[in-house]
């Protein structure tokens, strides 16, 4: 027997039974209802046939023929009971055998008119008790009672009737169900084995229907799917083994680039667990022989290295780097970026992982860059080294020219022959050639300095003075260093500041090189018109601008001015106009400050460079008022000094620069010693005891500072002042333990100058001086006894004001806070000779 067959029967069975049962109890009900109603009329038939009847009898008082009578009724099917009382309601004739039962005793009867009611009789049976009244109740009633057990006798075999005759019908339908199933079924049962084939792949089996109903068509519509299906499998499985093979190489092909990567690659997933890693990341940390899939990165990394893979998550897009520790003290450079996937499925460079994107994971890439640190640091020792290496060369050009240009403007010059229009050409071109050989040589000397910053910058070895300061005063102090250049080219100059800028914490000398440089730019590029200074508040920055009205930047100029070295223009048909370092060394003084710079121009319409710089904090009430720019200052020139003034002894290991030192210093009066190095030097001094000796430090075998050590541990030379001459960085200068320190390439007027200052002690006609205090503290040094009276401690602030209100003399900066000083700045004012000295 089939499934379908005994799911059928089963629905068929319940189906009659609900069917023939329903039919029996409507069936019942109907003929319960009919029977009731039937007895109920025939009751009252025969209770109103007794009741007329009786009304004679009753009168004459015959009760036995009353009984008589009533007996006769007991004959009629379906009647239990009758009985009649008369007008007083006593029982005179009744059908009871053996008694009259209580419960009729205790009926009340209306005498009125027919009525019905159902009456239960313990023992006896249920009946249907109509009652009659005799002459409308004046002689009494007749009661009938019709058995109701003959009612439910007929309603139970008509219901087994109809029972019997259901199963009849029910085991007729089932032997018919059972031969139509019996076809249908066993095609059924063989497209399902069929199906079960096709499902198992074996599309080669065919089913043999031949009937031409339904499931006939169900059969050939099989079977030409199998073969269909087979051909689509077949293509399916060829395309699957191809792309498989395709996708095995693409894999094997990538993890070879993995593996063979010169950067380590790390992979995590949203939980920060490695979820892939190459060999060279786990050769740069040593990991080599662990298991790194499936752990977290926080645990097997530390440093920048853990942060990275939140971070990426936080920074959405954007690319994070890092500089983090690899085995075995080497230094690597990571980028990590998010790995998201978007809603839309699509997620291209420039897609922005937003609210409707799921971050997945972090892929972290490292590099090693020991060898790119070592060779930057090593490039950076070079660009000083050769830095500090012209600096000897530049003070034998710079000063020879200087020698030159005095000689021929003092000796030569006054001697031609007025009438001679040769020689007089040839002395202004000879006049001119030298100006342009100190020109070149202060603009190579600009060059060397400018290497210099931006390598300190870069290696991180410059120090930042932040200290409160206001954009007004940078602003001020630069347009008074450069009022001299705008006036001789001509330029109009306006200022645009603010009212009421805040203070921020900056490196005030630092922030002027920066608006020095933008200024000079702007009146180098500009031959007419003027310049415009702006600063203003723009959100939580300060924003300054300086333009012009030059020809402009092309737009492809603009991207790489504040690279080093690039200028704009064309560099090969075009003269270069500057070191191209000024605004590198502009844009990492401001990025250090945490701020930006960048250019705005069109050719022909001007250029203006804006940059800003973070308020930090600072309120509005610390405003400062814009400073007020001073008068133009007078310019003081040296005095010269007295002939005959002593014996200098000077050490250098470069020839020309003795020779350049030992031609100043006989011009001034002096009498000239000349040593190589430093045991020559001492065995000099020691000979000839001169009033000064001027100190190279980087010399073959002994060095100045170790030269300098000897002498002063000998008695005899242990007083004699040292004046420091070296290209050296100021801190190794000033360690060197001489009495003042000087930068090649030197200042001859400032060295005359402190020569003078050494060798003449008080009483003697000097120059102002102001001395810086070290820690709010007043130096009381020899060397400041050079101009008694004359001698004004200031702090770092006040000698900054007083230089730009016009001063004019000698600085003397303790050497210990040398290094705080921007003495490339205060060098830079005109009239002014720095002095370091040793305490």
């Amino acid at each position: 027997m089939s499934k379908l067959f005994r799911k059928t029967l089963v629905a068929i069975v319940i189906l009659f039974g609900v069917v023939a049962n329903a039919s029996a109890l409507l069936s019942a009900f109907i003929l319960y209802t009919d029977l009731t109603d039937e007895y109920e009329t025939k009751g009252r038939a025969i209770a109103g046939s007794i009741a007329e009847a009786s009304v004679e009898i009753l009168q004459s008082r015959d009760a036995s023929t009353v009984q008589a009578m009533i007996d006769k009724f007991l004959d009629i099917e379906g009647v239990g009971y009758v009985y009649v009382l008369d007008n007083e309601a006593r029982i005179i004739s009744h059908t009871f055998v053996p008694g009259i039962p209580d419960e009729i005793q205790k009926a009340q009867i209306d005498p009125s008119g027919f009525t019905v009611k159902d009456v239960d009789l313990p023992g006896i049976g249920g009946f249907i008790q109509i009652s009659a009244p005799i002459l409308a109740g004046v002689a009494g009633t007749v009661s009938v009672g019709m058995a109701k057990n003959i009612i439910h006798a007929k309603i139970r075999a008509a219901v087994i009737q109809q029972e019997l005759l259901m199963l009849f019908m029910l085991a007729v339908a089932v032997v018919v169900f059972f031969m139509l199933i019996k076809g249908i079924s066993r095609p059924l049962m063989e497209l399902s084995e069929y199906a079960q084939k096709l499902r198992a792949h074996d599309f080669s089996a065919r089913i043999i229907i031949t009937s031409d109903d339904e499931v006939g068509l169900l059969a050939a519509t099989m079977n030409s799917m199998a073969d269909e299906l087979s051909d689509l499998v077949s293509g399916l499985e060829r395309a699957v083994a191809a792309s498989t093979r395709e996708l095995q190489g693409a894999l094997a092909h990538m993890r070879a680039i993995m593996d063979n990567m010169a950067d380590g690659l790390l992979v995590t997933d949203a939980h920060g667990r490695i979820t892939n890693v190459n060999p060279p990341l786990v050769h740069m940390f040593g990991l080599e022989g662990a298991d790194l899939t499936g752990k977290d990165a926080r645990q097997l990394f530390s440093g920048a290295m853990a942060e990275l893979p939140e971070a990426a998550r936080t920074a959405q897009t954007a690319i994070l780097t890092a500089e983090v520790r690899l085995g075995g003290g080497r230094v690597g450079k990571a980028a990590a970026s998010a790995i998201h996937s978007h809603a839309d499925g699509s997620a291209g460079p420039d897609a922005v992982a937003d609210d409707a994107a799921t971050w997945l994971g972090t892929v972290i890439l490292v590099r090693d860059i020991t060898s790119e640190k070592e060779v930057d640091r090593m490039k950076t020792e070079f660009i000083s080294t050769v830095s500090h290496e012209l600096r000897t060369p530049l003070t034998s050009v710079l000063g020879f020219a200087k020698i030159i240009r005095k000689k021929f403007v003092e000796d030569i010059l006054p001697r031609l022959d007025a009438s001679d229009n040769k020689s007089r050409r040839a002395a202004g071109q000879i006049g001119d050639n030298l100006g342009i050989i100190v020109s070149e040589g202060e603009r190579l000397t600009e060059l060397v300095n400018d290497v210099l910053d931006i390598a300190k910058m870069e290696s991180g070895k410059i120090e930042w003075d932040l200290q409160p300061v206001t954009i007004a005063e940078v602003i001020t102090r630069s347009v008074t260093a450069t009022s001299a250049l705008i006036e001789q080219k001509g330029l109009s100059l306006a200022q645009d500041v603010s009212f009421g800028l805040p203070q921020f914490l900056g490196d005030r000398d630092r922030l002027i090189q920066v608006m020095l440089n933008l200024i000079s730019n702007a009146v180098k590029f500009t031959a007419a018109g003027g310049i415009t200074i702006r600063a203003f508040i723009d959100g939580e920055m300060i924003r300054v601008g300086v333009s012009d009205t030059g020809p402009g930047i092309s737009e492809n100029d603009q991207q790489i001015i504040f690279e080093k070295f690039k200028q704009a223009g064309d560099t090969l048909t075009e003269k270069p106009k500057g070191t191209g370092l000024g605004l590198p060394i502009c844009r990492q003084i401001v990025d250090r400050h945490g701020g930006r710079i960048w250019v705005e121009s069109t050719p022909g319409a001007g250029s203006v460079f804006w940059f800003t710089l973070p308020i930090r904090g600072a309120s509005r009430q610390d405003a400062a008022h814009p400073v007020q720019q001073p008068a133009f200052r007078d310019r003081l020139l040296p005095l010269p000094a007295e002939k005959n003034q002593g014996t200098i002894l000077v050490v250098d290991d470069e020839p020309p620069v003795r020779l350049f030192l030992e031609q100043l210093l006989a011009d001034e009066g002096f009498r000239v010693l000349s040593a190589s190095d430093g045991p020559q030097a001492i065995e000099m001094a020691k000979a000839h005891a001169p009033d000064l000796i001027t100190m190279d430090l980087m010399m073959p075998g002994m060095d100045g500072t170790t030269t300098i050590r000897h002498l002063r541990a000998d008695p005899a030379t242990r007083d004699i002042p040292v004046v420091v001459i070296s290209a050296l960085p100021a801190r190794e200068r000033e360690q060197a333990g001489g009495d003042a320190c000087m930068v090649k390439p030197v200042d001859e007027s400032a060295l005359i100058e402190t020569i003078v200052s050494l060798l003449r002690g008080a009483g003697k006609d000097t120059r102002p001086c102001m001395v810086l205090k070290r820690n709010g503290a007043e130096s009381t040094n020899p060397l400041l006894m050079i101009c008694p009276g004359k001698v004004q401690h200031t702090t770092r602030e006040e000698l900054w004001k007083r230089l730009e209100e016009g001063f004019s003399g000698t600085v003397f900066i303790p050497g210990s806070i040398s290094h705080e000083m921007d003495l490339a700045r205060l060098s830079a004012h005109p009239n002014i000779h720095v002095v370091i000295f040793a305490e």
